[in-house]
């Protein structure tokens, strides 16, 4: 074989096989490229040893008197504990299906080290019935960002669950089960997957979750404009949940210890103003919807709903209708 197969079968063996706490012998790199039909000598696999060097490849050389030479592999892109975070990533990605997600962390182990591999099973586990049935989604992905690649529109049917447990395109059999939006980004919020794009329908910026959309086609539309003065960040900062409803500037009075819960979903920006006792009030933006409504009920007693008072009175609706179904019960 020509002398690139050979250095390319070399650094392969070397990467899979060899790290700092597991060196590999002359005698058996040799062996391994003879089965592979590249038979070196000891000078030969030094110079190609040499060249991966050169080339800039971590490779270290334990050359001790009266025992073989050995090798170890130390050129690795991503670190031990950066694989960690990438293999507990995967694990409780809930977008993810448990066939992909267990494809993925054999790939992401593969990277590391002979002797660190068995160290990088999963430490966050999340129940598989929580995992995303939609297997397509990493071709939901590909096909949204080949869209936003070449400033086109996409289609696409998007799904929820009928009282059989199945999943069934919204609006089926009518002109509006599909779906035509401009997608703007690809956002990451509460272990999910969402789309940001101007839909055609609502003639508004939408959020879309990926694991729900199927049947994602390139359209043959040019995108619609982000609108002036729109920006991903600021939309996605807004938007409490990714749930719809109108933007408010919402006073919340919350007792002390509720401090941690409310940076937690608005972020260390916030202004936060001392009130009387134990209490602090802060004023933040969201999207005020039945998601909201049933955050702050969470904190009953002990977080408030001041104001504007339109929106209070909404809550206050909210909460009187959950009392009065309940009692009907």
């Amino acid at each position: 074989m020509a002398m690139k197969p050979r250095v390319l079968c070399l650094m392969r063996y070397l990467e899979q096989n060899s790290d700092e706490q597991h060196p590999v012998t002359t005698a058996e790199i040799r062996r391994y490229l003879a089965s592979v039909g590249c038979p070196v000598t000891i000078i030969t696999l030094r110079t190609d040893i040499a060249s991966l060097i050169a080339a800039g490849y971590g490779i270290a050389i334990n050359e001790r008197e009266g025992l073989s030479t050995t090798y170890s592999w130390i050129h690795r892109e991503l670190s031990v504990p950066e694989l960690r975070i990438l293999v507990d990533a995967v694990s409780s990605c809930q977008f993810l299906t448990v066939e992909k997600s267990r494809e993925l962390i054999r790939k992401l182990v593969s990277l590391a080290g002979p002797s660190s591999r068995a160290g990088l099973t999963p430490r966050i586990l999340v129940s598989e019935h929580v995992k995303a049935p939609n297997r397509q989604i990493l071709l939901s992905v590909q096909a949204i960002h080949r869209a936003m690649e070449r400033d086109r529109r996409i289609t696409f049917r998007y799904v929820q669950y009928n009282l059989e447990k199945e999943q069934v395109p919204r609006h089926a059999g009518t002109p509006e089960e599909e779906y035509v939006v401009s997608p703007y980004a690809m956002v990451w919020n509460n272990d999910r997957y969402y789309l940001v794009g101007y839909s055609d329908r609502r003639k508004a910026v939408s959020t879309y979750r990926i694991d729900r959309m199927i049947r994602v086609r390139q359209a043959q539309k040019k995108r619609v404009p982000e609108p002036e003065g729109f920006h991903v960040q600021d939309y996605t900062d807004k938007v409490f949940w990714m749930y719809g409803g109108d933007e408010e500037h919402v006073t919340l009075r919350c007792e002390r210890h509720l401090m941690d819960q409310v940076i937690d979903k608005f972020g260390e920006g916030i202004r936060v103003r001392k009130a009387d006792g134990d209490f602090f009030e802060v004023t933040v933006p969201v999207r005020v919807s039945g998601t909201f409504y049933a955050w702050v009920t969470q904190f009953i007693g002990e977080m408030t709903l001041i104001g504007p008072e339109h929106v209070r009175k909404a809550y206050a609706g909210y909460l009187r209708k959950g009392i009065e179904d309940t009692l009907a019960e």
